[in-house]
């Protein structure tokens, strides 16, 4: 789909905890690449400014010279556009992020197509990005649990389990989830509920 759009270059980007981490990418003609392992980005200027206004995003820097030698096509790169991954109504998942290697303008037909392809790509973004992905079904019950303040002895009455299976879970929660105390379990799915959570009209204005 991409191949319909100018890129030389794109990066598709999950949003957790204010930064993003990279899910796929690839060069504009070839196979995407899905890294081996994820990597944590900080969000650029322009990112947050496409993020906080919900719509696709074009930039073309005034200087193209990589700094020290070294390029960062998402900084150095003549054209960038950044699309927010979201359905509509609710807040960003991620961002569709493309580059071109010369200064190329983008009709708004093309930001209108790129939308709708972002769009498409929420559910897969928000999947990819739960932090509750990598536990099974019972350790998720027992992460919920500690979510609404449940001490191990409640949690085995509240899932019929003995208090030492119940310790286990618990364990293998925080483990996973690479917190140090069960009380952090609160905040993480704070935050998980605040990334699909409906934006109110308030905030919308």
């Amino acid at each position: 789909a991409l191949a319909m759009v100018r890129q030389d270059r794109w990066q598709l980007a999950g949003l957790r905890s204010g930064r993003l981490v990279v899910l796929a990418e690839g060069p504009g003609e070839g196979k995407a690449v899905e890294p081996a392992e994820r990597r944590v980005q900080e969000l650029t200027p322009l990112a947050r400014r496409a993020l906080f206004e919900r719509r696709a995003v074009s930039i073309s820097p005034i200087h193209t010279t990589p700094a020290g030698g070294i390029e960062d096509w998402e900084l150095d790169w003549p054209t960038i556009l950044y699309a927010p991954v979201n359905d509509p109504g609710l807040r960003p998942a991620g961002l569709l992020i493309l580059g071109v290697r010369e200064p190329h303008w983008y009709e708004e037909e093309d930001l209108n197509y790129i939308t709708a392809i972002a769009a498409t790509l929420t559910a897969f973004v928000t999947a990819a990005t739960d932090p509750l992905r990598p536990l099974t079904r019972s350790e998720r019950m027992v992460a919920y649990l500690l979510g609404e303040g449940l001490s191990s002895p409640e949690i085995g009455r509240a899932l019929r389990i003995d208090r030492t299976e119940a310790q286990q879970l618990i364990g293998s929660v925080l483990r996973k989830l690479r917190l140090r105390a069960a009380g952090e379990v609160a905040d993480l799915l704070e935050d998980r509920r605040s990334r699909t959570a409906p934006i109110s009209l308030a905030a919308a204005d």
